[in-house]
């Protein structure tokens, strides 16, 4: 892994080929992003989550290992855990979530769960 763009892009290793797979976080400027400077359209964190947690079914489904039931709880947690320090910095509630948080629909403008672009919790 090189980063290419502290916190938002960095060049993945790639396995048979030499294609570099280069990972993209959204960037914005403003005050709720100290720091930055210069914006582009990206993914978030979360995002990738869900897709390592679609990718560890997968495989599991390949060749089953016991250790994937833990990786897919703790990718599962650590969603959660970004969700909730969303909606806590944004004054919202995340409302109970008790299985599939990788399932639910992200908001496209923010890429959260719960916001308030849309006016929503998982709960509601």
């Amino acid at each position: 892994m090189k980063v290419l763009d502290p916190g938002h892009r960095y060049a993945l290793a790639s396995i048979d080929g030499d294609v570099v797979q280069v990972l993209t976080f959204v960037k914005r400027e403003g005050p709720g992003y100290p720091g930055n400077a210069g914006a582009h359209a990206g993914t978030t964190t979360q995002e990738v989550l869900r897709a390592l947690v679609d990718r560890t079914l997968y495989v599991d489904g390949q060749i089953p290992a016991p250790e994937n039931a833990q990786v897919l709880a703790l990718l599962r947690e650590a969603i959660l855990l970004l969700e909730q320090r969303a909606a806590r910095r944004h004054g919202l509630a995340l409302g109970a979530v008790a299985e599939g948080i990788e399932q639910l629909p992200a908001c496209p403008t923010c890429g959260h769960v719960t916001c308030g672009h849309r006016g929503t919790t998982p709960a509601s």
